[in-house]
């Protein structure tokens, strides 16, 4: 029961001296802006980041004419490009008049 009682009269006096402390920080308004100042990752300087980045070695160039492929597309790098003939093969084909245009 001494052991008790010991242990309930420190918890009385640590909770009183931390009263004054909880309730000043209780006082101290917290808006949006500082509390993200303190969850926001650190970021490096603009400085270093450019000096980060000349430091490391460039892409490789890429070749300036680009690959047929089997099926007659041209590949550059990871692009593809694609050029559909929209004539058939044979006579010319001249496509129909526009509603209400009259052909000449």
């Amino acid at each position: 029961m001494n052991r008790l009682a010991a242990f309930a009269g420190a918890l009385i006096l640590v909770g009183a001296w931390c009263g004054p402390a909880v309730a000043d920080e209780a006082k101290a308004p917290i808006s949006a802006s500082m509390l993200l100042s303190v969850v926001a990752p650190l970021s490096e300087s603009r400085d270093a980041a450019f000096d980060r980045a000349m430091r490391e070695p460039r892409p490789p160039a890429r070749r300036p004419d680009g690959e047929v492929q089997p099926d007659a597309t041209v590949r550059y790098g990871s692009v593809t490009v694609t050029v559909r003939n929209p004539c058939p093969p044979g006579l010319h084909y001249e496509p129909p008049p526009l509603p209400g245009r009259v052909r000449k």
